[in-house]
């Protein structure tokens, strides 16, 4: 009945845990449904209150952002009107500049046309611009308008004043208005619109400066803005340029007249065709902006003037000209089977009836030398059009003297003569091209813009304009090419002139079809593509061709994309797809040992941490200096902050991994490497490649074999490591932010104290509270940093701060030569951490220029260091804090690094000499570590004092080695080596390397070629350490590429066949690196690696001075074992097997072994150095003999075993063989005497 009872009762206890377990789940699953429901409540609801909160903007959102740069235009105008006293006055009493200083900014008190809590957003740089120019607008009306009212007011001094502005000449009156409304505008502070443009596009700055509102680059940006639909924004930049001025306001009309025309003129045309379906010309009213967006017509003759400063002047290389075609024009030679000659006619006309054009032709009276000389851009140009740019028989110069200087090519037609090409025609032709091909770019600019507001391939939209461009200049060049063949002649036989016209064209028509086909079929693939991405490569790769006159130029650009090189004579060469992903594949090998990751985990976690205990530090050490309480208390609730963000960096970090791994996230930047997944222009590629049937066998094969290396680096395996730095630096990125978040919470509070607000305590949940209001100050929407101090913290942390100067220079030289790039191919991130280091180093830090730059900044100078994310006195006052911390922090080390090193605990890199110091390292030296309760600790991975404490010690074993006075003698070349150091030490072993292998040095050409043909395999780091985990001691080998690459991989050397022989310790016979397994895994996974203590015995020995470079390359009786490894390996062991470890031991605690090593460092204190060598002193004499006397018996011991004889016997048949060549050689010298 018990049993029977306890059973009953567990079970129902099991069920009312399970009944509270689904209670539970079922609440939880509610509780995450409503807030999901909520937060789709507030999307819903942000985006009703302004489209612009959502992810794609669509027309609602473009008209939301019209409508507040119309508001906030004339809100500034009202602001500026209102708060025009109030600025005057604070600017000539000192009040604006000190505000500015203390607080970097200047706001008036009194501004009722601004809500501080709700202000106007414009989001976009042209939305910005149409704002500027919506306000120096209103404010130029208002000027005139002001002055009419003060000359009718009769008041004599304001109404002359006035009276004079408004009679005075157009230029100067223009100058007048423009001038008062800067004076009156709070924006001419230094908010200019046209910074939003500036910003924007780089390449504006030229016409920005010179104010010409014709300039090719206002071309340009003319264009782009014309096919967004929003050329409003030129007018504006001209408006604000030209400060309204009469021609100005003249180009204004006309642009705005031809798009009105050409609107009008394609909507009829589409009547006339019965078109019944939407078309954005005859539906204008229903059309968005984008669609329909035609590019505004100039006249031929400033067009051809456009063309050809593109072509000669500095600053104008990539402008553009205004159309000299029409939107309906060009659809009609695209879709409809017209022709090119009435462009070609019209744009002759319009030429032709320029003045400047007739005063040419008249200069030169016909005279055809001259007029090759006068055109000679526009010559060169077409012969690019009618013969490619492929290498000619004919250059351009005999093309010139070949169609001016000689006659022209005529036809006979009857009666008539045809004349092939004209002067005046060859200019057209290349005018009409050239603007086209411009305009292609530039419509690809503006599809580039428009990709995340409104679907490209909209109706009427830009894929349409691009399709028309593309194939109108695609039928004028063909033309172009056909009329300047031989086959022309011949083709216009028998034919009347109009004959010869139809023939032309249809001619061109019919070869046309297959390239409208080509590009047809690509736009369609790309407009299929189901998430858009296809469609703006395309218009990404437009945006970037500046020539594309064929179908060629369009191979052309895919197989560069492919092989590299310049995409035109003006462009960098570029490194090809292939190249780099080879060189994105050797990144992701050798980074793919296990300790990788966690060493970029462990540096970037100490630069991390550090950064807010060491701005405390340094606030602190200067309060008694500054009085400045606040930094101090900020970066401790900075401190406070970071450490309270740790579990959301945690969550975080796996969110960020999953997203990495499973492809949601494609961009992957690390200290180490930078990768995108996501390539669009590889999309372009892809289907050029394998669906164009233009790419042929060659280019097809290439695109495979990079498609499948880029395969390789996708995958999880291959990339896993560089996977886990990307979500480890986005962790600690969050980390700063959180930090930075608290430190601003903090200083808000403290503000508000001391202005008179009664405050509560400040703990933790005041904190909190005030916390959240800065989070959008410091990470967008996205949850991507945006203030500019923690970017650069960021930066800093990960070690991936743009290089500069010579570092960055050598990085382009090395970009320009990809086949060296694998001897550099982490330089960023070395430079970068020398640079940390240096800041944390007394004397060095001066050789960093951003120390300079900030310890002798103060707050009138904040405009140059805003590169360092400093543009506040609070953020200059952390930035100094945080060098004085750094530098304490960095002095304790150094400090303790001596302590050690004087106490025998701490050791550098060994003996400069390579060979000796391998030689220490096989007698057990371990380098770089440092004693910890008797375990030798690694030092390499401890960012960023690593390189202080081997400094210190090899400082200290040359100053041993070498004696004080030497070392007080060379201190000055030490410290320029140190300094060189900081500044390059990470391209050093890369540098090595090649000397080596330019030199051919023995052994080092294989071992070199063998690291690269492994890391050239997937997997290396972690193929490397794989193999130390199950095979884990030296290796005794020689120089072959094969051996050294079985000696990267010591896991094949369970493949049946020969072992690679072991390397053993002289002083005891165990094998090198013989330790257990669990620090072998240690070591495998860790960045600090362990390893027991050295015994007295072998820190006798290195300290002695005995020159451990002791042969086992050659035997006690000379057999040279050289070429022999398995040898080498049985005479280490045997030599090993006398304990010469127990002898040493004995004698480092002999009397007359002490005082002789007393005696040597004596010497080497009084500077008497180089009077004695080494083996002079008798500790040494006595070393040597032990070691003499071992590899004697040891080689007694190994002379019976076979391979060993017959290795004496060949080796003593050829040295018999050489004596009886000298006796040879002797007996020739005695015949010739």
């Amino acid at each position: 009945m018990s049993s029977s009872y306890d059973t009953s009762g567990s079970s129902e206890l099991d069920e009312i845990r399970q009944d509270i377990a689904e209670a539970s789940a079922l609440s939880d699953q509610i509780s995450e449904s409503a807030a999901t429901e909520a937060q789709n409540v507030q999307n819903y609801n942000a985006t009703r209150e302004d489209p612009r909160n959502a992810d794609q903007w669509g027309i609602k959102g473009v008209a939301k952002e019209l409508q507040s740069s119309l508001s906030g235009g004339l809100q500034d105008t009202a602001s500026s009107v209102t708060t025009f006293g109030e600025r005057t006055i604070d600017a000539l009493s000192g009040e604006r500049q000190r505000e500015i200083e203390e607080t970097g900014s200047y706001t008036p008190e009194w501004d009722p046309f601004v809500k501080r809590d709700d202000p106007i957003i414009t989001r976009t740089w042209w939305g910005q611009l149409l704002r500027g120019t919506v306000h120096f607008g209103s404010l130029a009306v208002g000027t005139v308008l002001a002055a009419k009212g003060l000359a009718a007011t009769g008041i004599p001094l304001l109404a002359g004043g006035a009276t004079a502005l408004l009679g005075a000449g157009n230029i100067t009156r223009a100058m007048s208005i423009g001038a008062m409304a800067d004076l009156i505008s709070k924006e001419s502070d230094g908010h200019n619109a046209l910074a939003a443009m500036r910003d924007r596009y780089g390449w504006i700055d030229t016409p920005l400066s010179t104010k010409e509102t014709d300039h090719p680059i206002m071309m340009k940006m003319k264009n782009i803005v014309e096919g967004m639909g929003i050329g409003l924004a030129f007018d504006g930049v001209g408006y604000l340029l030209g400060k309204g001025s009469k021609a100005v306001k003249r180009q204004i009309v006309r642009r705005n007249g031809s798009i009105e025309n050409q609107t009008t003129t394609a909507a009829l045309a589409q009547l006339r065709r019965n078109e019944t379906q939407f078309r954005a010309d005859k539906n204008k009213p229903f059309a968005d902006r984008h669609q329909g967006a035609h590019i505004s017509e100039v006249d031929a003759g400033d067009a051809r003037d456009q063309l050809k400063r593109t072509r000669k002047d500095w600053g104008s290389e990539d402008g553009s000209t205004g159309s000299v075609t029409t939107a309906a024009e060009r659809e009609r030679v695209a879709n409809y089977g017209g022709t090119t000659d009435e462009i070609v006619e019209t744009t002759l006309r319009s030429l032709m009836s320029t003045e400047k054009f007739a005063r040419e032709l008249d200069a030169v009276k016909g005279n055809r030398a001259l007029l090759s000389e006068l055109w000679r851009d526009s010559i060169e140009a077409f012969h690019q059009i009618t013969n490619g740019r492929s290498p000619m028989d004919m250059t351009p110069d005999e093309y010139l003297k070949d169609l001016f200087e000689k006659k022209p090519a005529t036809i006979p037609l009857g009666d008539e003569v045809y004349e092939t090409w004209a002067g005046e025609t060859v200019v057209t032709a290349d005018l009409v091209v050239g603007s086209l091909l411009k305009q292609l770019r530039d419509t690809g600019i503006a599809g580039r813009e428009l990709k995340d507001i409104v679907s490209l391939d909209d109706i009427d939209g830009p894929a349409k304009q691009i399709a028309d461009t593309m194939l109108t200049a695609l039928f004028q060049t063909k033309k172009s090419r056909f009329v300047a063949s031989d086959y022309f002649r011949s083709f216009g036989a028998g034919k009347t002139k109009a004959q010869l016209n139809d023939a032309v064209n249809n001619a061109v028509k019919s070869e046309m079809e297959d390239v409208k086909e080509s590009i047809m079929s690509m736009l369609k693939i790309a407009k299929d593509d189901p998430d858009d991405n296809l469609l703006n490569a395309l218009f990404e790769a437009f945006s970037m061709m500046k020539n594309v006159n064929s179908l060629e130029d369009f191979d052309n650009w895919a197989r560069k994309i492919l092989r590299g090189g310049k995409l035109d004579e003006s462009s960098p060469d570029r490194t090809g797809a292939l190249i780099r992903s080879l060189q994105e594949m050797v990144s992701h090998s050798v980074l793919s040992g296990p300790k990788t990751p966690m060493r970029a985990l462990l540096g970037t976690g100490a630069a991390t941490f550090l950064r807010p205990l060491e701005t405390f530090l340094g606030a602190t050490l200067r309060y008694p200096f500054t009085g400045d309480s606040a930094t101090v208390k900020a970066s401790l609730a900075s401190m406070n902050g970071m450490l309270e963000a740790v579990p959301e960096a945690f969550d975080l970090f796996f969110t960020k991994l999953n997203g990495y791994w499973s492809g949601d996230l494609s961009t992957i930047r690390t200290r180490y490497t930078e990768f995108t997944k996501n390539d669009y222009n590889w999309e372009v590629v892809r289907k050029w490649a394998e669906e164009s049937g233009r790419a042929d066998q060659s280019d097809r094969a290439l695109f495979a074999f990079t498609n499948m290396i880029r395969g390789i680096n996708n995958n999880n395996l291959f990339s896993y490591s560089t996977k886990i730095m990307a979500a480890t630096d986005d962790a600690f990125t969050f980390l700063l932010g959180r930090a930075k978040m608290r430190e601003k919470a903090m200083r808000r509070v403290l503000d508000m104290q001391g202005n008179g607000y009664e405050m509560p305590k400040i703990d933790a949940p005041l904190m909190r509270l005030y916390e959240d209001d800065f989070y959008g100050e410091i990470f967008d929407a996205n949850g991507n940093i945006r203030d500019e101090a923690t970017n650069f913290a960021r930066a800093e942390v990960t070690l991936t701060q743009p290089l500069t100067g010579f570092a960055k220079g050598l990085n382009d030289v090395l970009t320009a030569n990809p086949y060296v790039r694998p001897f550099f191919l982490f330089a960023r991130t070395g430079v970068n951490g020398l640079a940390l280091t240096g800041k944390h180093t007394p004397g060095f830090n001066f050789l960093v220029k951003e120390f300079n730059d900030i310890a002798f900044a103060t707050n009138k100078n904040l405009a140059e260091l805003k590169k360092y994310g400093i543009n506040t006195i609070e953020e200059l006052e952390n930035a100094k804090a945080l060098q004085t911390g750094r530098l304490a922090l960095g002095s304790a080390v150094v400090f303790m690094a001596s302590q050690a090193w004087m106490s025998g605990r701490l050791t550098g890199n060994g003996p400069s000499d390579r060979q000796k110091r391998q030689g220490w390292i096989d007698g057990g030296y371990l380098p770089r570590t440092i004693d910890v309760g008797g375990v030798r600790v690694g030092y390499d991975s401890i960012e960023p004092f690593n390189l202080i404490l081997s400094t210190i010690a090899d400082v200290g074993d040359a100053s041993m080695l070498m004696g004080e006075e030497w070392t007080e003698r060379e201190l000055q070349k030490i410290s320029l080596v140190m300094a060189q150091a900081i500044s390059s030490k990470s391209y050093l072993a890369g540098i090595q390397q090649l000397v080596d292998l330019a030199a051919g040095r023995p052994g080092q050409v294989e071992r070199i070629t063998a690291g690269l043909m492994n890391n050239t395999v997937p997997l290396a780091g972690l193929r490397n350490e794989i193999g130390k985990l199950i095979l884990p001691h030296m290796r005794e080998i020689n120089s072959g590429i094969f051996q050294s690459l079985r000696n990267r991989n010591l896991a094949t050397e369970y493949v049946p066949g020969r072992d690679l022989p072991i390397k053993y310790d002289m002083l005891n016979g165990n094998p090198i690196r013989d330790y257990d397994f669990m620090t072998r895994a240690f070591n495998m996974f860790s960045p600090v690696s362990l390893n027991l203590e050295e015994s007295d015995a072998r820190r006798f020995l290195f300290n002695s001075g005995y020159d451990l470079r002791m042969s086992i390359f050659y035997a006690p009786d000379g057999t040279n074992l050289t070429d022999n490894p398995q040898i080498r390996s049985m005479f280490q062991q045997e030599i090993g097997k006398q304990n010469l470890e127990y002898k040493l031991d004995q004698l480092s605690k002999d009397p007359e072994i002490i005082a002789s090593m007393k005696l040597m460092y004596s010497d080497i204190k009084a500077g008497r150095r180089g009077d004695f060598d080494a083996r002079d002193y008798y500790h040494n004499q006595i070393i040597d003999r032990i070691f003499k006397e071992a590899r004697v018996i040891a080689w007694r011991r190994l002379t019976d075993f076979p391979e060993i004889e017959a290795l004496i016997l060949e080796q003593a048949k050829k040295k018999e063989a050489q004596i009886q060549k000298k006796y040879a050689s002797a007996n020739i010298l005695n015949i010739y005497k």
